[in-house]
């Protein structure tokens, strides 16, 4: 598809056609315009936010070597550690993603960041496997409340020709984060032991709550359908230092909107029926499938790769070079989707990453081989998930939005929790590497029938 705006096209295939689509003045006016410095600053502010939460959540896979060594943890225990924190993110999503629309992003932003610092903090004490569950369960809720408010808040100050790869920007701080965990794991837990990681990381995490608290600005569309005074103020301060012209018809079409979507506005059961229904399971068999291989991959590899022999230095490498992909992955489909189509793109992402995983569990003997195939394995497994969160960002009408995209992400960490748990699990039973590497990858291959049933016109009238 060459279409430059491909994955709203991509997204109209799941949206009903009674959805209206006409623009406000002030869409229209962010539509034509470069993009600011104001909106500059939201999506570099999501960034840094969304890197110190993937530094928190992966700081337990590269701390884990040095825990189940110092406590004597089996593989089993260690991936229900690991699951405590995906447990606590799901239920973040699905608890604080919907409270979003009511209480604003820019607040859940700051409230996410304030639990996350402490939870870090606290972690560095822990003394026993129920202390570091409970903690970990903690910090996972705190990234599970940020992460659709994040998604939500740079989609909704980007004009639409660059909403895939303003958000596909936003989460590659997530494996810039676990770059940054990895490098500074090496370097810190020889010396000073594995507290010093999460140190690090709730004292970086509490620096930036007064940068966001003075430099984030709420959500133009939150405010316009509040519909009170003091948030109609907010809104034209907000977008004249954006150099837009604010028309009073736009609180007119915000008032008879909020009117109109009062009684369903950020309820589960609008999205549970048509037309609804179909596009919002769908979105969720993906996000919970291709979670229950991504999250695997990513708490697990490290221990992996030095169980069976390699060097720890070699696996913390790995471990990197795994989230390193992951970068390269989220900026090659943001830029590929304004040329191609975003289904076609996530099916082959999926496709390819299974392949490279396979080939991951036949231990190379090769550094360069296995390093590569780590690298790709990233690569590909998580550039197709931007490209769910791509896709569910433009699903959803403002009122239900931050509802739709907190439900798609709870939806996949139950996928996110069962990864790591059965991951433990199947270690523990002494499968070879190559066979639970190999059935990994079948959940990915689901995703690409997902997308593709999806994709399908038979959907798309079932849809409309």
């Amino acid at each position: 598809m060459t279409n430059p705006d491909s994955a709203a096209s991509a997204a109209s295939a799941l949206l009903p056609h009674n959805q209206p689509h006409s623009k406000t003045g002030l869409q229209a006016q962010l539509d034509a315009q470069p993009i600011s410095p104001l909106q500059w600053r939201v999506i570099i502010l999501c960034w840094l936010v969304n890197m110190l939460d993937g530094f928190d959540l992966l700081a337990i896979s590269f701390a884990a070597p040095a825990i189940a060594k110092a406590w004597q943890l089996a593989p089993q225990t260690l991936g229900v550690v690991f699951s405590s924190s995906l447990l606590g993110m799901m239920a973040g999503s699905l608890i604080f993603g919907p409270a979003a629309d009511h209480i604003g992003r820019r607040r859940m932003i700051i409230f996410g960041c304030l639990v996350l610092a402490i939870s870090m903090l606290a972690t560095a004490h822990a003394n026993s496997v129920g202390q570091l569950m409970l903690l970990r369960g903690i910090t996972g809720m705190a990234i599970g409340a940020l992460l659709p408010s994040l998604n939500t808040l740079v989609a909704e100050y980007t004009p639409d020709r660059r909403k895939n790869l303003a958000i596909s920007f936003m989460h590659i701080g997530y494996p810039i984060g676990g770059i940054a965990g990895g490098w500074l794991a090496s370097q810190l837990i020889p010396t000073h032991g594995w507290p010093a990681l999460f140190w690090l990381g709730g004292l970086f995490t509490l620096a930036i709550v007064p940068i966001i608290f003075f430099g984030l600005p709420e959500s133009l569309h939150y405010l316009l359908q509040k519909n009170q005074p003091a948030a109609k103020a907010k809104a034209v301060k907000i977008a004249r230092r954006m150099g837009l012209t604010i028309q009073s018809d736009i609180f007119n079409i915000a008032a008879k909107k909020t009117n109109l979507d009062q009684a369903s506005r950020q309820t589960l059961r609008t999205l549970l029926h048509r037309p609804w229904l179909a596009p919002s399971l769908a979105l969720w068999t993906c996000f919970f499938l291709s979670n229950l291989t991504l999250y695997f991959l990513l708490n697990w590899t490290p221990s992996i790769l030095t169980t069976a022999g390699l060097p720890a230095s070699q696996a913390m490498r790995a471990g990197m070079l795994l989230n390193f992909g992951g970068v390269i992955g989220m900026l090659s489909i943001g830029y590929l989707s304004a040329r191609w189509s975003l289904y076609h793109l996530m099916s082959s992402y999926f496709i390819l990453g299974g392949l490279f995983i396979i080939a991951l569990g036949q231990l190379p003997t090769s550094e360069y081989l296995l390093l590569g195939f780590t690298l790709l394995s990233g690569l590909f497994s998580l550039g197709g998930l931007i490209g769910l969160y791509s896709l569910t960002a433009r699903l959803y009408p403002t009122t239900t939005r931050a509802t739709g995209v907190g439900l798609a992400i709870g939806a996949g960490r139950f996928g996110a929790i069962l990864g790591p748990s059965a991951g433990g699990l199947l270690i523990s039973l002494g499968w070879p590497m190559s066979n639970y590497f190999a059935l990994l990858t079948l959940p990915l291959i689901a995703v690409a029938g997902v997308l593709w049933w999806v994709k399908q016109p038979t959907m798309s009238r079932h849809n409309n």
